[in-house]
């Protein structure tokens, strides 16, 4: 069996990153909404999963519909929205946070509470924040100092935008205020863990062996696919060098793949 038949044999999902994947930037890419309805039209349920931590699953939900994908809302997986849910699992009340304010709607929506007192705060919680500074770093690092919890959204070093063109993620900022006192996160909630594809599972009550991850990223989006035992589509020009995982050009590409896949069953 070839790794192409093998990594759509079993399928009943497909979850694809975004940044890089589906859009760049505003930018829908070429053959993403073709790949979608392709999936859709063989009752292949189809998700979304994004570290991003700037926005709500509600904004991307919105920006993919407005892109002209057809998506329900609780197909989107961020790490924003994973975070809320972790923290409120864990019966954390009240956190300091280092984010966006989607992030902050995403806690508060939640019942999870963010307070600026750090001698309250029952963990710290730090997601992509384009406004941060040497203040909020000192925050930070007066919360981390009370052993409470420090949660990270992500470790991603950056992202893309578009025109080859990256933006520092999530992880600089992890590193910045970790670094400040020593200490690692005590729980990464995104990509390559694989507690939104744990999530995805339990909430849609899809095996998570059943589920295809396609993404840009070997490190991120792979790494959690090899993790959890699902097999992948890395999206890279690299065509060598990777014998864990199905390699595509770009999404048209991904789609005469499993268009070969099912012509084979």
């Amino acid at each position: 069996m070839s790794m192409e038949k093998a990594a759509i044999t079993r399928c009943e999902a497909v979850a694809f990153d975004l940044d890089g994947t589906i859009y760049y930037g505003n930018s829908l890419i070429d053959g993403a909404k073709e790949l979608v309805g392709f999936l859709q039209s063989k009752n292949i349920r189809v998700f979304y999963f994004s570290n991003n931590s700037m926005r709500t699953r509600k904004d991307i939900y919105e920006k993919l519909s407005g892109m002209g994908l057809e998506l329900n809302s609780n197909e989107v997986y961020n790490s924003a929205y994973a975070t809320a849910v972790y923290a409120k699992k864990k019966g954390i009340k009240k956190v300091c946070c280092v984010g966006s304010p989607g992030l902050l709607r995403e806690l508060e929506n939640s019942g999870v509470a963010v307070t600026e007192d750090e001698t309250q705060a029952e963990a710290l919680i730090a997601g992509l924040d384009t406004h941060f500074d040497y203040e909020k770093l000192s925050k930070a690092l007066v919360v981390i100092t009370r052993d409470v919890p420090f949660i990270a959204c992500n470790l991603d070093r950056n992202y893309p935008v578009g025109n080859g063109k990256l933006l520092p993620g999530c992880g600089p900022i992890i590193a910045a205020i970790g670094y400040s006192l020593n200490k690692e996160p005590d729980f990464i909630v995104g990509k390559p863990n694989t507690y939104m594809l744990d999530l995805l599972s339990k909430e849609h009550k899809v095996a998570v062996h059943d589920i295809l991850v396609v993404g840009d990223t070997y490190d991120s989006d792979i790494a959690m696919a090899n993790r959890a035992g699902c097999h992948s589509i890395l999206i890279s020009e690299e065509v060598g060098g990777y014998n864990d995982t199905v390699v595509a050009n770009n999404p048209e590409d991904v789609l005469n793949i499993l268009k070969r896949c099912f012509c084979e069953k």
